[in-house]
This record gives structure tokens, C-alpha cells and sequence, in this order.
């Protein structure tokens, strides 16, 4: 939840940290706007999004909401009232602007009262992009009429949030590779902690236990320099989806939402996780 509230208060998306997400830190300028202009234009002819969305942040009080399936398209909706945290923020430079989403399916659930029915509306997207960061945001706003209720787990009304991270393939290749090496790297040095340590257990001699633990000290140290941690969060080929030349949208993302206007500081405003979004 901490990071997930860090990562809010920079750019409202709680995915990916150690900068491969844009930002809203002052100072950003986007200039990669020919790019997301191309990358809207092609949603048109893209495969619609099949949606399931996880409803609770622990096992004993989740609920699947599922067949939801909408479109992204390049077109401007004509009367949504929902803002997003891009377009609607302080900093609207930084995202492609409001485009419209086509809700094809309603996402349904079974509680006690049989099949009941999601009903997400007033579709909007955006996409977000901060210079010179290898990935991106996409981000949807749906307006939720009435509550969804299963037993004891809630979905309210209200205004409702989901997010993916989204990468071009060329920083999706170099991260990839970065990350491949980082993790060969780190094997390597696990694997000399653990076997000075196990050193360390077997010897009897004072001197000998100190040098075993002073070279497993070091190999650990070495396994933090290899920047693995910064690179936990880079996809696979088979976490990600294709949703355009050259684009590739991240299949987990996340529910959530917001109280208050985009505008406001973020201490004035009022996210929450509700739990994740992932594309099948």
C-alpha cells in the first residue's frame, strides 16, 4: 500500500517504480508527442480488451468481475463527465489527451442473488508519456452507477480507475536484456555468499569463520549492485500484450479509485487500490 501511494502522489499510477513509468515531477516536459499520436491513431483497428477485474486486496475478502470487454479509440467522447489524472491534472502537457472508450461487453459476477451485471459507462483513456522514460501509462475512467456486492467484498459506485504500464518494443527489448544480465550477475554472487557461508558453518578455526563471513558480506553487496531490484518489474514477452506497431501494454495492471479533483494536492485528494485489472 505504501508504494502504491508514493507512486500516486508522482504520477497516479501504481505499477512499475525506479522510473520506468512517467513522472510528474517538475521540470517534465513531454516530446514524444508524434509517437503517441501514432500510437492513438492505431487503436482503431485493434482487437478489443478482455478485462477481468479482482475486487480486494487480500484472498478472504476478493471477488472476480469478469467478461468485461471495451475498446480503446482514437476518437474524443462527446459527453463524459470523467476526469483523468493526465488531461484533468496540473500538468495536461503530459498526457495525449481524452479519448473515448467503447464498452462491448458489461463484466458480471455471481453473489447469492444469482448473475448480476457490472455496469462500467462514460468510458474515457489516456495515455501518458514522459520524456525520455522507456514506458508509459494507460490509463481508463469508467463512472459505476450502483454498488457491486458479494457477500462481505464491495466494489462502490463512483468513479472507477484502471491502469496498465505500456512499453515500445525497442525499451522493452534493452530493458529485457539489462534485466536477463542483471540476473545472470546476481546468481553469480548468490551463489559465492552461499557457498561462504556455508564455509563459514563447517570450519572451526576463529580466523577462518571471520574471512568466510567478510567475503559473504561482500558477494551480498554485490548482488545489490547489480541493479536487479530497479529491473523487477520489467515485463516478459509473456506479460505484455500487443496493442499497436511497435507497442506492448503490460496484462497486469491495477483498480482504483478517486475522491476529489486531479487538480487538488495530492494530500487533499483521496486515492485507493481496489485491486487489479488484468488482460486475457
Amino acid at each position: 500500500m505504501a508504494r502504491f501511494v508514493l507512486l500516486l502522489s508522482l504520477c497516479c499510477h501504481p505499477h512499475v517504480a525506479h522510473g520506468f513509468l512517467p513522472s510528474w515531477m517538475p521540470g517534465a516536459v513531454l516530446t514524444s508527442a508524434p509517437e503517441l499520436k501514432r500510437y492513438i491513431n492505431q487503436q482503431e483497428t485493434n482487437t478489443p480488451l478482455d478485462v477481468r477485474l479482482t475486487i480486494g486486496l487480500t484472498k478472504s475478502d476478493q471477488f472476480v468481475i469478469d467478461g468485461l470487454q471495451f475498446k480503446l479509440c482514437s476518437s474524443k467522447p462527446h459527453d463524459s463527465t470523467v476526469p483523468l489524472p493526465g488531461a484533468n491534472g496540473p500538468r495536461p502537457w503530459l498526457s495525449n489527451g481524452v479519448h473515448e472508450v467503447e464498452t462491448l461487453k458489461d463484466g458480471t459476477f455471481i453473489n447469492m442473488k444469482g448473475l448480476q451485471n457490472v455496469e462500467l459507462r462514460d468510458g474515457v483513456w489516456e495515455m501518458i508519456w514522459r520524456d525520455n522514460a522507456p514506458a508509459g501509462v494507460i490509463i481508463c475512467g469508467f463512472s459505476l452507477d450502483k454498488d457491486a456486492v458479494r457477500n462481505d467484498a464491495i466494489l462502490e459506485k463512483g468513479q472507477l480507475y484502471l491502469t496498465w504500464p505500456v512499453w515500445s518494443n525497442e525499451s522493452l527489448e534493452e530493458q529485457q536484456k539489462r534485466k536477463a544480465q542483471a540476473e545472470i550477475k546476481y546468481k553469480e554472487f548468490e551463489n559465492e555468499r552461499d557457498t561462504q557461508l556455508k564455509k563459514m558453518i563447517n570450519t572451526p578455526n576463529i580466523l577462518k569463520k571471520a574471512l568466510h563471513f567478510r567475503n559473504a558480506a561482500a558477494a551480498t553487496e554485490q548482488m545489490d549492485y547489480t541493479g536487479l531490484h530497479y529491473l523487477v518489474d520489467v515485463p516478459s514477452g509473456d506479460d505484455v500484450l500487443e496493442i499497436g506497431d511497435g507497442l506492448k501494454m503490460v496484462k497486469s495492471g491495477t483498480v482504483w479509485s478517486k475522491t476529489g479533483s486531479f487538480s487538488e494536492t495530492f494530500r487533499a485528494s483521496r486515492q485507493q487500490l481496489l485491486g487489479s485489472a488484468t488482460l486475457h
